[in-house]
This record gives C-alpha cells, sequence and structure tokens, in this order.
C-alpha cells in the first residue's frame, strides 16, 4: 500500500486544521489554545502562547485591529465575538513573569544584517537572535520603533521591545543609514525593512512577495516598505527569519508548508447555546474572573462530526489523519521489527458509512478501514479468527443452502427473489411467504445464496470476487432479471460489485400492491432503518407506508440508519464495542421497533427490545420474541430450500447429513446464550463428542464421568466438556473456543 492511498480518504478531512479565527489572524495565533489556557486560569501558558505567536505582545494587544473577531462563530448564534483585544490585556496584566526564555542553542557563525529597526526589522532580528544567529541591525535614527514613536503609547511599546530583547545579544548601530548594498557585501542574508517609502536599493520592482526574496540572493524584503501593515510587518519578520535560516544553511530560500488561508469552514455547533460577552466590571479591563468567563465563551471550533457520532471512534480517540498514517504502518509493518498498532480498530468498524453522512466534506472512514482489512488479507496478515464464522456461513449459504432457478417450466424470468441468506435462517415463513407473493405478482424466479458481505467485511476480496462471478453467472443464466432484495446490505453489496443487475426492494412492490393487507403489531412504533438502506429512500418510503396502510402511529428516530452494531461483523473482534452499539440502538426510542432486516431484528431481540420485521406485519405473522441459535439458523435456511423447492418446482431435497447428527445435546440456557455470543454452534460440539467418543481420544475422568474433548478446524479449535447421559444423549457443561494450534502428542 502506498502512503497516498490511506491519506486520500482523509485529505478533505480539517479536523485539528486551525479555527477560522486563527486563519484570519495575521500571526496564526492558536486562539483556541489561547483562550482554553486562560479559561483555566493559566496565565503564564496563555502568554506563553501568545508571545510566541506575535512576537511583541505588549504593542499587538496595543495596535491590533482583530481581523479574527470577523470569523469569531460565535457570531453564528447571534452573539458577539470573543472580546480578544481585552483578554490579551488581561493576560498580559495577569501574568507574573514576561522574562522572555533562554534556550541552549549553539551560536551560530554566520552574521545576518537588519537594515531598519521598526517592527517588521525588530521582529526579524529578534527570532533570529533566538536561534542564535549573530545578527546586527542598522537604523538611521537615534531609535528604535520606526513611526511607532509618534503613538501616544509608546512607552509602553518602548518597554516591550526592551523586555525582548533583554536576554539577547544583538548589536543595534543606532544613527547609522545604509545607503548601498556594497557596504553589506560581509553579511550572510540581510533583510532590508526600512519602512513606508524607505530606501529599497533599487530592489522593490524585484521583491517576490511569497519567498519575500529580491534579485540579490541574499536580500530579502518586507514590512511597511512592501505595502504590509504592521501587524502583517511583524508576522513577516517572524516568516523572514525562517527563510534567512533556511538560505544560510542550504543556499536556497525554501518557502515553508503553507497553511490553508481560506477561513471557510464554520461548523454547524448544534446544541451550543446563546452566551453574552461579558462586560468589564471596571475601566482598566477584565478581572481575572471575569476573563475566564469571557474565554470560556470560545466554541473550540473544530471538526470532530464523526468523533461525536461514532462509538467506535470515541472508544479509540483517534483522529481521522492519524488513522490514514496508522492503516498506512500496518499495512507495511514487518513484525517483530514492527507491530501493527490499528488492528483491533480495524476490526471494529462497522462499515455503516454514518461517519461519512455526518462530515461535512464527506470523508468516508468506514472505506478506510476497509482498504485496511483488504491490504490484510493480501498481505497475509489479517487475523483469520475474526471473521472465519461468517465466511464459513456464507460458503454453507453459497453450497448447501443454495439454489437457483427460474419459475417451473422456463429458463428465464423478469423478476427473481434474493432473500439473502439471513431472512429465512431467522424465519422460514418470510422468505416462504415473501415468494408466493412474489410467484404470483410478478412471475418471479429464486435466488439462494449470499450476496458475499462476509468476504467484503472480512476484507477478502479474491473469496468476495469468485464469489460475484459466480452469481452474476446464474443472474445471466435466467435471463437478467430484475433482482428483488428484501435485506438492504443485500442490495447494497450488489450495487457495489453488481452494479449492471437491475434492482428493487421487496418492500416497494409490496407497498405498490393493495394486498395483502398488513396486520398492526402495535399501534405506536418507530421504524429502525438499517444502516444499508440510508441511500435507498424507496425502500425507507415503502417500509412506512406499510406501517401506515396497517395504522401504525410512527415516530422518527433522531438519528436514522445508524448501525445496530452487525455490521462489519465486529462481533469476535470487539465485543464489549458490540455490546455498547446494540443496547445504544435499543434504547434511542421507548417505542416498539418496526425492523426491515434479519440482522437488526436478531440484535434488538437479544436485548429484550419489542420489534417487528416488517413482513410480520405484511403477512400477520406473530413476532418471534426468540432467536433461533446457529445450529438452527443453518436448519431454517435448509427448511426453506426444501420446502420451496417442493411445492413451487416439484423438486425433493435431502440436506446433507453426517453420523453425528444423530446426537441429542442437553444444553442449559446459560451455557447456550454463551455459546452463541462467543459464535460456537452445537453443531461444532456435536462433532466434537461424536469424534471423541468414536475414536476414545478424548480426557476422561472415572470419579464423575467426565469428558472434555476437543475439535480442530481450520482457524479455531473448539472444547467442550460433557458427560453421557443416556446412550446417544450428551450433557454439555462447558464449551469454548481459541486459537491456539497443537500438535498431537504435545
Amino acid at each position: 500500500m502506498k502512503l497516498e492511498e490511506a491519506t486520500a480518504f482523509t485529505a478533505r478531512c480539517f479536523q485539528g486544521e486551525p479555527a477560522s479565527c486563527t486563519l484570519a489572524c495575521p500571526f496564526r495565533l492558536d486562539i483556541r489554545a489561547f483562550l482554553q489556557q486562560i479559561a483555566r486560569g493559566r496565565w503564564a501558558a496563555a502568554y506563553k502562547t501568545f508571545r510566541n505567536a506575535v512576537v511583541f505582545p505588549g504593542i499587538v494587544s496595543i495596535l491590533c485591529d482583530r481581523p479574527c473577531t470577523a470569523h469569531c462563530q460565535r457570531t453564528q448564534l447571534n452573539d458577539e465575538p470573543i472580546d480578544l483585544g481585552l483578554l490579551e490585556a488581561a493576560c498580559l496584566r495577569y501574568t507574573k513573569k514576561r522574562q522572555p526564555e533562554v534556550y541552549a542553542i549553539k551560536p551560530k557563525e554566520q552574521v545576518i544584517a537588519v537594515v531598519g529597526a521598526g517592527v517588521a526589522g525588530l521582529s526579524c532580528a529578534l527570532m533570529l537572535a533566538q536561534k542564535s544567529y549573530q545578527v546586527k541591525v542598522f537604523e538611521k535614527e537615534r531609535d528604535w520603533g520606526g513611526v511607532l514613536r509618534t503613538h501616544p503609547r509608546f512607552e509602553e511599546m518602548d518597554r516591550e521591545i526592551a523586555l525582548q530583547f533583554s536576554v539577547y545579544d544583538v548589536d543595534f548601530r543606532f544613527g547609522t543609514e545604509i545607503k548601498s548594498l556594497a557596504e553589506l557585501e560581509e553579511f550572510d542574508a540581510v533583510y532590508v525593512a526600512t519602512g513606508a517609502g524607505g530606501e529599497d536599493f533599487g530592489l522593490l520592482e524585484s521583491w517576490q512577495p511569497k519567498q519575500f526574496t529580491t534579485a540579490v540572493p541574499k536580500v530579502f524584503m518586507g514590512g511597511t516598505l512592501v505595502g504590509a501593515t504592521l501587524m502583517e510587518g511583524i508576522a513577516q519578520g517572524k516568516g523572514v527569519a525562517n527563510l534567512i535560516e533556511a538560505f544560510v544553511q542550504t543556499g536556497r530560500a525554501e518557502l515553508p508548508v503553507q497553511e490553508k488561508e481560506s477561513c471557510a469552514h464554520y461548523l454547524k455547533h448544534e446544541g451550543a447555546v446563546s452566551v453574552p460577552r461579558v462586560v468589564p466590571s471596571s475601566p482598566e479591563g477584565y478581572t481575572e474572573e471575569e476573563a475566564r468567563q469571557e474565554a470560556q465563551r470560545c466554541l473550540h471550533c473544530d471538526c470532530a462530526a464523526c468523533m461525536n457520532a461514532c462509538e467506535m471512534l470515541k472508544r479509540y480517540r483517534k483522529v481521522p489523519h492519524k488513522i490514514a498514517q496508522e492503516v498506512y504502518n500496518d499495512a507495511n509493518a514487518q513484525p517483530p521489527f514492527f507491530t501493527c498498532a490499528i488492528t483491533r480498530q480495524s476490526y471494529s468498524c462497522n462499515i455503516c458509512g454514518y461517519c461519512k453522512s455526518v462530515c461535512p466534506e464527506e470523508v468516508d472512514l468506514g472505506g478506510l478501514f476497509q482498504l485496511s482489512r483488504v491490504s490484510r488479507v493480501q498481505a497475509g496478515t489479517a487475523p483469520p479468527a475474526f471473521h472465519d464464522f461468517w465466511l464459513r456461513e456464507m460458503e454453507f449459504a453459497a453450497t448447501e443452502g443454495a439454489f437457483a432457478s427460474a419459475p417451473r417450466g422456463r429458463t428465464t424470468c423478469t423478476y427473481a427473489f434474493f432473500p439473502g441468506c439471513q431472512l429465512g435462517a431467522s424465519n422460514p415463513a418470510h422468505v416462504v411467504k415473501a415468494y408466493e407473493f412474489l410467484a404470483g405478482a410478478y412471475d418471479a424466479g429464486l435466488i439462494l445464496n449470499c450476496c458475499g458481505a462476509p468476504a467484503y467485511w472480512a476484507g477478502d476480496d479474491g473469496r468476495l470476487q469468485a464469489h460475484i462471478e459466480k452469481i452474476r453467472q446464474v443472474w445471466r443464466e435466467m435471463g437478467e432479471p430484475t433482482l428483488v432484495f428484501a435485506c438492504a446490505t443485500c442490495q447494497l453489496v450488489f450495487s457495489l460489485f453488481l452494479p449492471e443487475i437491475n434492482r428493487v426492494s421487496l418492500y416497494e412492490l409490496l407497498a405498490r400492491r393493495e394486498e395483502p393487507v398488513p396486520a398492526a403489531a402495535w399501534a405506536e412504533a418507530a421504524v429502525f432503518d438499517p444502516c444499508a438502506a440510508r441511500d435507498h429512500d424507496g425502500m425507507q418510503s415503502a417500509v412506512r407506508g406499510i406501517a401506515s396502510k396497517a395504522g401504525i402511529s410512527l415516530r422518527e428516530l433522531e438519528e436514522r440508519n445508524r448501525c445496530c452494531g452487525y455490521g462489519g461483523h465486529i462481533r469476535a473482534a470487539n465485543p464489549s464495542l458490540y455490546n455498547e452499539i446494540a443496547q445504544n440502538r435499543a434504547a434511542a426510542s421507548d417505542r416498539p421497533y418496526i425492523v426491515y432486516c434479519a440482522n437488526c431484528r436478531e440484535v434488538f431481540a437479544s436485548r429484550g427490545k419489542a420489534c417487528a420485521h416488517v413482513l410480520d406485519l405484511v403477512f400477520g405473522l406473530q413476532p418471534e420474541g426468540k432467536i433461533p441459535t446457529l445450529l438452527e439458523k443453518r436448519e431454517n435456511s435448509l427448511l426453506v430450500k426444501k420446502e420451496l423447492l417442493k411445492t413451487k418446482w416439484g423438486l425433493d431435497f435431502e440436506p446433507e447429513t453426517h453420523p453425528w447428527d444423530g446426537l441429542k445435546l442437553v444444553i442449559s440456557e446459560e451455557i447456550q446464550q454463551k455459546m452463541e455470543e462467543n459464535l460456537i454452534s452445537a453443531a461444532e460440539l456435536k462433532e466434537a463428542i461424536w469424534r471423541a467418543e468414536d475414536a476414545g481420544d478424548k480426557f476422561y475422568d472415572p470419579g464423575d464421568g467426565m469428558c472434555l474433548c476437543s475439535l480442530v478446524k481450520p482457524v479455531v479449535t473448539y472444547w467442550v466438556q460433557y458427560r453421557e447421559a443416556a446412550p446417544g444423549t450428551y450433557e454439555v457443561f462447558a464449551a469454548y473456543s481459541h486459537r491456539i494450534r497443537f500438535s498431537e502428542g504435545e
């Protein structure tokens, strides 16, 4: 993977970028940090932030016209902007020690000349002195300050300049006028800042505004001489110092990385309340407490829409740009020298698209995590146990559970029903009755299969493409019918990988017809839209139409198309996050849910949330409260296939049998629940016990008759503790699984 592949997903993200007020500031003062420090009463820290940005805080606090206030996002709430002027003054007043800091930097050999001791020249000289360069300042007047000397508050400004230079050894040559650059031949670089209308040595026309360079390579120019304001001149002096350092070290005046200049990112600030500006109680300005209160009005404008919306992003607290960097790093990690840093998070994403939907720039972090999964599979570093169970279920649905045909006696059809693998597994009646409707109303064919979502979510692109190609071939053999979907995830996967197939939801077809008439499960309910249906307005509207036709009063959820927790198959990678998400979605409304995703129904039923599949309403079925076990789901899928083949095609179908099928297991409700949570099917336990009893390969305790055996699968090893209760009947006392591999004899 190339870095650009990962960062392309987050390129538009502006999280962490300067706020609109900072972008308007000529000094790029981090106003968020400055105000946060004041709000906490950390005056020394606030002063350091202020001084490092503006060079001469005692001058800037007096002269700055504060363009930042025009971009303060408080005004979006019809409030007055933050009073930066009074807060800057308060910062100077309440900071106890303003003595400049001195850093132990080895003195440099290069000598820099600064022509002009106005604020632009002084700013550059001070910044170079801080970097331990030898600096000489030439000023034709008898003192520093330039045009500031006529200001009524120059005495304060004079003290500020003296304070900032007090710890640095700068050679000031007052009363010295430079008339020719030849006088400065001995210097390694020269900064000309002689003020408006001052001497430009014939170089003004050659001045380059981006690099501040002139036709003479070592001569730089800035300040009011080139049309800058006083504040811009101070900021330029600071920037030119960096350019001069680059020049004397490399011979080139390299332009620093440019920050974005636009102030266009204005946030919605949902939930923010109006707070009036704090009016000072004294003509001298804010008290400490008043300053803190005014600073607390700052909205700390920074986009965190995805972080605030997603439980997973909240948990890991990594910003999008960091995620992109770590996805790239992990893709190129070579253990044991480099370890992966974002594996668990990559497999904790529901790939639901909600972060993209709330992002003002539509940054797709789900797509980035999907890229991470694909790259890991390709590199052979994917943790197989995270998705092994669902990939085996997909294989079952695509083989033993699969069937495809046009209506009886025909080879092609206009419509074909694709119910997906989970609808029939959850409730066979949903598929059987839905197909009876479609066969009668639309003469539809049938395709029983998995859409490939398990391979997609696992990042197994090779397996997914092979599966998709088989479906494409079946579809073509059936005459390229329009496929009717009951599952939003199936419809989404087909839109991504089989876009040539015409698609329509079952619910849209049901909503268009007078029959069947839906029945009301409750008088009031809320529709829970699955995340995969986010871009399927027709599907969402149809479900609401069916519920309304049943006479149910609907209340919309505040947040629609949130993942129930099932998406991305995160359950094995992060069970606690899965449970958190599922519980949050179940608690989103006190009304029962009408769902149209079998997975959503299962998640909510497991949380005790009253819910009904919309097909329960359509076909007058009693909403199922019990969730089928993993074994029962497979049996349900085969039951659907067997019944439809017999009733619609006159074909007999008998599922594959195994010698352990006839075993009877006695499993307590508590153990069964743990098995379901850990994705352990009773089928694995039956096979493990049968093989152990057949071969005698088990641990046996003659004291209580307890046995312990294992079943080694390609990825997971299953263990079961059991005891024979009767011939062919075994009571299970414990069941668990792990990824540890062991060889015979160990």
